[in-house]
C-alpha cells in the first residue's frame, strides 16, 4: 500500500478502457444501434437498454440489440432469432451510420485532462473491445490522439478483454513489472483481464455498466470518478 494519502499499490504504467471510462459514448452508440434496428423493421430500443448490451465489440453488442424481443425483454438464446446473414448486414449498417455520428454526443468525462496530465510522465495506453478505426476516430474528435504510448482496440489482436493478451499488447516493449501497471475500466471485461494479467484493477462506478455490476467483478479499487485516482497512486512529482 502507498504511503500518505496513497492508498494504492505502486504504479509504472496505466491502460485505459475508452467508452465508459475516458469518453461517456453511450448515447451515440445507442443511436446508432437503434438506427440499425430500425432498418431491420425493428422498434427502437430504451438508451439505457442498449448501453447494458456494450463492452463486448460491435459484433455482440449487435446480436444483443437485434436478439432483442420486445415482449419478452430477453435476448441471446432467450430473445428473437439472428440469422449470419442479418447479423453481416447489421455490421455494415451500424458502422456505416456510427462512423458518420460518433462523435454527435460523445464527450470526455469530467477531469479525464486532469488525470492524464497528472500521469503524463507515465506510459499511458488505451485498451478497447471497440474497433480501432472508430477508437482512432473518437479519440482525436475528443483532441487526445498523442496522448498515449499504444491504443489497441477490439480489432487488432484475434483476442479481446476479458484475455489478457489485450492488455499485453499494449505493454509489448516496456519493462515494467505487470504489478504495477494499472488497468481502469468500467466493465468486469476491464477487471477480468487485470486480474489474468496480474495487474491493479480499478473499476469505474460512473461508466456505462451499473454500478452493482462493476462491483460485483471485485477490483482492487473502486472510484465513483476519474479524479479518484490521483488518491490512489502518486504522480512522479509527488
Amino acid at each position: 500500500m502507498g504511503k500518505g494519502k496513497f492508498k494504492g499499490r505502486r504504479a509504472s504504467a496505466f491502460i485505459f478502457d475508452l467508452d465508459g471510462t475516458l469518453v461517456d459514448s453511450g448515447l451515440d452508440i445507442a443511436l446508432s444501434a437503434n438506427f440499425t434496428r430500425l432498418h431491420f423493421g425493428l422498434p427502437e430500443l430504451p438508451v439505457p437498454t442498449l448501453q447494458g448490451y456494450v463492452g463486448d465489440g460491435v459484433a455482440k453488442l449487435l446480436s444483443r440489440a437485434l436478439g432483442h424481443n420486445i415482449h419478452t425483454g430477453q435476448t441471446g438464446v432467450s430473445g428473437l432469432p439472428v440469422s449470419d446473414e442479418q447479423h453481416l448486414m447489421a455490421m455494415g449498417v451500424f458502422a456505416d451510420h456510427y462512423a458518420r455520428h460518433l462523435l454527435d454526443n460523445t464527450r470526455l468525462y469530467p477531469r479525464v485532462l486532469d488525470i492524464l496530465g497528472r500521469y503524463r510522465r507515465f506510459p499511458l495506453h488505451v485498451a478497447t473491445n471497440k474497433p480501432q478505426a472508430f477508437t482512432e476516430a473518437i479519440l482525436e474528435g475528443v483532441h487526445l490522439s498523442g496522448a498515449f504510448r499504444k491504443v489497441i482496440g477490439g480489432d487488432v489482436l484475434a483476442v479481446r478483454k476479458p484475455d489478457p493478451a489485450h492488455l499485453e499488447a499494449c505493454l509489448e516493449g516496456l519493462q515494467v513489472p505487470v504489478e504495477e501497471v494499472v488497468v481502469v475500466g468500467d466493465s468486469p471485461n476491464d477487471i477480468n483481464a487485470a486480474k489474468a494479467l496480474g495487474a491493479i484493477s480499478v473499476g469505474c462506478t460512473y461508466g456505462l455498466v451499473l454500478p452493482g455490476t462493476v462491483k460485483a467483478a471485485k477490483p482492487d479499487f473502486l472510484i465513483d470518478s476519474i479524479a479518484q485516482l490521483s488518491d490512489l497512486f502518486p504522480s512522479r512529482t509527488s
